[in-house]
């Protein structure tokens, strides 16, 4: 039995309507998406965000988003990044010419205490932060904290929000005061199209016109998905659902095995145990997750929340490994 943990997808396809449509329109895969679709999406994307439709940049997926824009506003500024953080932004920010400021994130809590840059954030800064936090999956950041980092004007604002709809918290509302804050998401977690990739940037007004002409070819059955996903958001809804109910439980039922499983505002749990070399052991049992050894230190895992007999083996493992 192989147990893939480690991605952080829906475990299951999105509802048979939703596929279906998506089969239809392979029948059109031999011509250029059609803008009309495009701009269907968009305005799907501008009534579920509550942003304006102007505001709304669309990829093929959120990863080339993010690159790109650490590209365009990293010259001349230093970038500040959580440590740890979602490992695309870690690995990408060494790629440019700027210092890098890490701001370590401590446990329990693994909150962001920007109390201890906010001398350093007074020269031009990129700062990127995920919230909720990958591989903590802790909120790292409140309102305040936001305001108090886009008042200072030299700053140019990322936040990755790609588990927005677990959380439920977002800072998109905030773009219409502050041009200089962008806010980035994905439909491959929730909505479970990670094969599609679609990813969108809430955009202010600065960061809007960086992007003028930016426009990138999306396929056609993944604009399809994205359409037929945003009129059909139940199935997302009962999905989150259903991951808060198994993440209640695995903690649970790991804290027995002597084993801590962090609070999370996502699709995953951070674990932390003291079985030597447990990533290995898990892939040796055919279980798949996410070794943070080299990232936060030896004995922690990110878990993804499978389905529940997927959920079950894993717990099962652990057990044995125990």
């Amino acid at each position: 039995m192989l147990i893939r943990l480690d991605r952080n997808e829906m475990p299951r396809s999105p509802p048979k309507e939703i596929i279906e449509v998506v089969k239809l329109s392979l029948n059109k895969i031999h011509r250029y998406t059609p803008q009309y679709e495009v701009d269907i999406l968009v305005n799907l994307l501008s009534d579920y965000t509550k942003a304006p439709q102007d505001s709304i940049i669309l990829s093929s997926g959120s990863d080339i988003l993010i690159k790109e824009f650490i590209y365009l506003f990293s010259r001349g500024r230093q970038i500040v990044i959580a440590d740890p953080t979602f490992i695309l932004i870690s690995n990408t920010a060494p790629k440019t010419s700027s210092p890098i400021l890490k701001v370590r994130l401590k446990e329990p809590e693994f909150k962001f205490y920007l109390e201890s840059i906010i001398d350093e954030i007074k020269k031009p800064t990129l700062m990127i932060l995920d919230n909720p936090n990958n591989p903590t999956g802790s909120l790292i950041l409140n309102e305040k904290d936001v305001k108090m980092i886009l008042e200072n004007e030299k700053i140019i604002f990322l936040i990755d929000e790609a588990y927005f709809e677990f959380s439920n918290i977002t800072y998109s509302h905030m773009i219409k005061d502050y041009p200089n804050l962008a806010i980035v998401r994905t439909l491959s977690k929730s909505f479970g199209l990670a094969g599609s990739g679609i990813g969108y940037i809430i955009a202010g007004e600065i960061i809007q016109q960086k992007f003028l002409g930016l426009n990138i070819m999306l396929p056609y059955p993944s604009v399809i998905a994205g359409i037929n996903a945003l009129k059909n958001q139940d199935y997302m809804l009962n999905y989150i659902n259903e991951v808060a109910q198994e993440k209640y439980r695995i903690t649970k039922y790991v804290s027995k095995l002597g084993i801590i499983a962090f609070p999370s505002s996502t699709n995953f749990l951070l674990m932390k145990t003291n079985i030597y070399n447990i990533g290995k052991k898990l892939e040796e049992q055919g279980v798949f997750v996410l070794d943070l050894s080299s990232q936060i230190g030896p004995g922690y895992i990110r878990v993804s929340i499978g389905t529940k007999a997927e959920n079950d083996y894993f717990l099962k493992t652990m057990e044995r490994i125990k």
